[in-house]
């Protein structure tokens, strides 16, 4: 389970696959640590790219 903006981007550090919506997350997980982007946005990516990734099943958003 991943609870935070730093788990979340360590977390994609370890995928494979790093297609576009992979990098749409880190993007939107560093803007949020940043504080130029929002958590929400970055909660968002981050289950695109899962989701992307075959990693997360359709109900968990």
């Amino acid at each position: 389970m991943v609870s935070n903006v730093d788990a979340a981007a360590e977390e994609l550090l370890t995928w494979g696959n790093h297609g576009p919506k992979w990098r749409a997350a880190v993007d939107a997980c560093i803007a949020a640590a940043e504080g130029t982007g929002t958590i929400e946005n970055a909660r968002k990516a981050f289950l695109a790219a899962a989701k992307a990734n075959g990693m997360l099943s359709g109900g968990s958003a």
